[in-house]
């Protein structure tokens, strides 16, 4: 069985994005969550979603 070597450092940064995204909804709560959001955070984001599907796909 081929298991991937960066399976932990994925979970760890999995882990990482839900709690980046639990504080953002809670910090940032309003009627319309979308407009709310600022640029910083959505870019910080998808660099934590980059980095799981690269050492995924590299391990």
């Amino acid at each position: 069985m081929n298991r991937n070597k960066n399976l932990q450092l994925t979970i760890l940064l999995l882990l990482g994005l839900l709690i980046v995204l639990i504080v953002h909804v809670i910090l940032h709560t309003k009627v319309y969550v979308v407009f709310s959001a600022s640029l910083g955070s959505v870019f910080m984001i998808g660099l934590i979603i980059f980095l799981i599907v690269y050492l995924y796909l590299n391990g």
